[in-house]
């Protein structure tokens, strides 16, 4: 046992490995296999998920300025002689509630459900509110505001999507193939060197069992014969 230990301990080879290190790095290069390319995916997905927040968060913020606009604007009381003919005034509803929805939808597309009817319910309830500051309530400019909305919104849907597209999609192979394969070579390279680490480690143990083993037999053979 003692000569055994001490060929082990002076020859000039190299550490032996733990056996438990070796698992945990061998697990961990299986897991590494098992997602391939997804990590440099996941990398960027998780970039372009922070970008998209801050996009749609966008949308929202130009919204509530829009509304706030259109609201200094249409609920404020209307100059001396400054009367809006030949309907140029519904141009401008149309050209207001289009802005309003447009942001809204063109940073996300889901927001139709809600977007749209609050956009409408805004319009009229602005219309409601302009005669207590001076100003008349009519059904064209209400008229003007719908239409303003559906057609903002009809745009932004075309332009949302290609926009998604362009900028906000993740590409599935970002790795080219050269950097696959030598992604690949390095992995079966450490995967060699570890199989060999391994060998090591089990070809100790195995040895130190085999030494401890005639020891513990010839101890109980002494206590025997003593008794």
């Amino acid at each position: 046992m003692t000569q055994g230990t001490a060929s082990q301990d002076g020859s000039g080879s190299k550490p032996r490995p733990d056996l438990r290190e070796t698992e945990d790095r061998l697990k961990t290069m299986r897991r590494g296999r098992m997602s391939g390319g997804g990590r440099a995916v996941g990398s960027l997905g998780s970039m372009l998920a922070g970008q998209i927040w801050v996009w749609q968060r966008s949308g929202l913020i130009l919204g509530m300025i829009a509304a706030l606009l259109i609201a200094g604007a249409t609920l404020s009381p209307m100059p001396p002689g400054n009367h809006l003919t030949g309907g140029i005034d519904k141009v401008y509803h149309f050209i207001a509630f289009a802005t309003l929805i447009f942001p809204l939808i063109l940073t996300d597309s889901r927001r139709w459900s809600w977007a749209v009817p609050g956009a409408i319910l805004y319009g009229g309830l602005i219309e409601l509110i302009q005669p207590s500051v001076g100003r008349s309530a009519e059904w064209l400019d209400f008229g003007a505001d719908i239409a303003g909305v559906l057609a903002g919104a009809a745009l932004s849907e075309i332009l949302h999507d290609r926009i998604r597209a362009k900028f906000f999609a993740v590409d599935e192979t970002p790795v080219s193939e050269a950097d696959a394969e030598a992604e690949a070579f390095e992995r079966e390279a450490m995967r060699a060197e570890l199989m060999d680490e391994l060998r090591v480690a089990l070809r100790e143990e195995l040895h130190t069992l085999r030494s401890e083993t005639p020891e513990a037999d010839t101890d109980a053979r002494t206590e025997q014969r003593g008794s």
